[in-house]
């Protein structure tokens, strides 16, 4: 049994709904002040708690006032009393109202539970139907919509879901991500939380990269109301790739996908939670186990992202230059957490690189160069039209003829539209091989640059010492999956799967399925010439990165005006030329998102866009992950995917 102190840094319900007709209402004491009877009513959006100005005794007593908002409240039971004769019957409301700091201005969630004692009648059968009426009803209000709440928050973008009671959560757990504490986060936090709600949910380890992708393209998704991972946000990227590569890829990504914090970067949880109106520099955790355990979702642009490796998804970002860097190269130290990328910022800072590339992109409204341009610039071409294609280039004066495309990478631009030092060039265009940079070649005409270290997927490390649950009957479920129901420790056989003798419907099986995926009306092929509509800039570049949502990390507040769903991508061009202080104090920046107001940041929204590195060797990140170098391109796809966030 659960004691409760009481506090008076509850949450206060506002006064707009003290005129709220009640809709029960009864005296109980509550746990810990058991000689004090209140007199508690529910209203639609809350319980309003006033103790009676005398105690059980018949003493005086300081009245006192509780409220408790619904919109703080994940869940109510009914418990029994520790004592078999024990004749009292028991509810306890579990809330978590927003405080202040003590000495701050800043808010963050604190656990308040609530157990009240029905002492009414002189059975527990009596008292206990009073507090199961109380319980049914408290669950009730939980899952009615309130407009007012929801649009102070939100907008009006959050959709109330009820869980249906045959559904339930699967979360997976990548036990390597980050500091590798994923799975102590999900037994020490998760799991408690979770046992408020009224959630069912079961968990899986995760044992291999891609293993996550492999679970939702097989998952009968049927019985699962969402995916949650616990983990960085390299598992919500295989989830969502996996979502998307079934034959009923329409279907399966309306499948809310749920984040909890477990990894070094935790981009996609800080991005819910600030959506969610919820802090992200406090307790992330705790707050991203509130917004889950509300369970809301709403919807969620993802993009289509082609890569010369083949066609992924991403829900996050894109990256080229220090960004990316930086993500790939502080892997070394992920044992530290979000640490790593100051570290790795340091490192990279020291050692500056530029790169040369061609940037193409549809822009959201028609685009305006900005009256500054890279120092490194001596020659700017605004706006210029040639035949159909409007051509934006600068030429700086450290640029090697040297530096031509690779075999096997076409010009976005045909080469009579590249302007170098105001004049038309075909040079730089010529579709040869430069001999300083070797490539390798493979069977299917993909080039991969020999001098850079690429690390694949299917390289990483896993330590087969890892303890998980082993599946006992692998007649009825694939042996892969490592299930834990929690309901005690027994192991739940009966995770349903697509089995591995229906290898049609698996998709990489079924070439039929495959090619009705979806349409990307926006991109040509990667090795054709951009749309006529289409913008393009060739320059020496620090960085670029595609963004739509927020969040690159806690402290990485890249892109403010970003939402889940407003059907646009955020790029963002750093040129070269910066100085390594003024780099510093950019990189320093965003944590705050002033960033964008530097002279050195340009900000183009838009629908879709292409990069063609010039420069070899280089990385490229999607969502964190690393994928093959070369040309890439993305389209954004408006409120495809669902999100839980409140």
């Amino acid at each position: 049994m659960a004691d409760v102190t009481q506090s008076h840094d509850v949450a206060i319900v506002t006064s707009s709904v003290e005129a709220c007709p009640s809709i029960l209402e009864d005296d109980f004491g509550i746990l810990g002040q058991a000689s004090v009877v209140f007199q508690t009513t529910m209203i639609a959006t809350g319980l309003q708690c006033k103790s009676q100005l005398k105690t059980t005794s018949g003493k005086a007593a300081k009245q006192q006032t509780i409220e408790i908002a619904f919109k703080d409240v994940i869940g109510c039971h009914c418990l029994k009393g520790t004592k078999e004769d024990d004749e009292y019957a028991y509810f306890c409301v579990y809330s978590y109202p927003s405080l202040k700091k003590t000495f701050s201005k800043k808010t963050s969630r604190k656990r308040r539970d609530y157990t009240f004692v029905v002492k009414k009648f002189p059975t527990h059968e009596e008292n206990k139907a009073v507090a199961d009426k109380w319980q049914r009803e408290i669950a009730r209000c939980l899952k009615v919509k309130d407009d007012d709440i929801r649009n102070e928050v939100s907008g009006g973008d959050v959709v109330d879901t009820a869980v249906p009671p045959e559904k339930r959560l699967l979360i997976l757990i990548n036990p390597f991500s980050g500091p590798g504490k994923a799975l102590q986060i999900y037994q020490k936090h998760v799991v408690p939380i979770l046992a408020e709600t009224d959630l069912q949910f079961s968990m899986v380890v995760t044992e291999h990269a891609g293993h996550a992708k492999e679970i939702a393209q097989k998952l009968d998704l049927s019985n699962w109301y969402g995916i949650v991972s616990v983990s960085g946000d390299g598992l919500t990227y295989e989830v969502l790739n996996g979502l998307m590569s079934r034959p009923d890829w329409d279907k399966a990504i309306q499948t809310p996908l749920g984040v909890i914090p477990g990894g070094s970067g935790n981009a996609m949880c800080c991005s819910v939670n600030y959506a969610s109106g919820e802090p992200v520099m406090e307790n992330l955790l705790l707050h991203s186990m509130f917004v889950l355990a509300k369970h809301k979702c709403r919807p969620m642009d993802i993009c289509a992202v082609d890569t010369v490796a083949g066609r992924v998804y991403s829900c996050l970002s894109i990256s080229w230059g220090i960004i990316s860097d930086i993500d790939l190269e502080s892997e070394r130290f992920r044992r530290i957490g979000n640490a790593r990328f100051t570290l790795g910022a340091a490192v990279r800072i020291a050692g500056l690189r530029t790169y040369r590339g061609r940037v193409s992109f549809l822009p959201v409204v028609p685009y305006h160069p900005p009256a500054q341009r890279s120092q490194s610039a001596t020659g700017v071409t605004d706006g210029e039209v040639y035949g159909t294609y409007r051509v934006i280039t600068t030429q700086p004066t450290s640029f090697q003829e040297s530096q031509s495309l690779p075999e096997g990478l076409s010009s976005a631009v045909p080469a009579e539209k590249i302007l170098v030092n105001g004049e038309s060039s075909t040079e730089l265009c010529e579709d040869h091989v430069d001999e300083s940079f070797p490539v390798d070649r493979h069977e299917d005409g993909d080039h991969v640059d020999s001098t850079f270290p690429v690390v694949r997927q299917d390289s990483d490390h896993v330590d087969s010492t890892f303890p998980v649950v082993q599946q006992e009957d692998d007649n009825r479920v694939d042996s892969t999956f490592h299930v834990v129901k929690q309901d005690g420790d027994h192991v739940d056989s009966t995770f349903p799967v697509v089995r591995q003798e229906d290898q049609d419907n698996v998709p990489g099986n079924n070439s039929e399925a495959e090619s009705k995926g979806i349409e990307t009306p926006l991109l040509a092929p990667l090795t054709d010439p951009v749309p006529d509509d289409w913008y393009t800039l060739e320059d020496n570049f620090v960085t670029i990165c595609a963004v739509y949502q927020t969040h690159l990390g806690p402290d990485v507040f890249m892109a403010p005006d970003a939402s889940f769903n407003d059907a646009i991508i955020h790029l963002f061009l750093v040129r070269a030329g910066i100085s390594r202080l003024d780099l510093l104090g950019l990189l320093s920046s965003m944590e705050n998102g002033s960033h964008r107001e530097s002279p050195w940041v340009e900000e183009i929204k838009v629908k879709a866009f292409r990069i063609e590195p010039l420069t070899f060797p280089g990385t490229l990140m999607v969502d964190g992950e690393h994928v093959e170098y070369g040309a890439i391109q993305a389209q954004i796809l408006p409120s495809l995917a669902q999100v839980m966030s409140k």
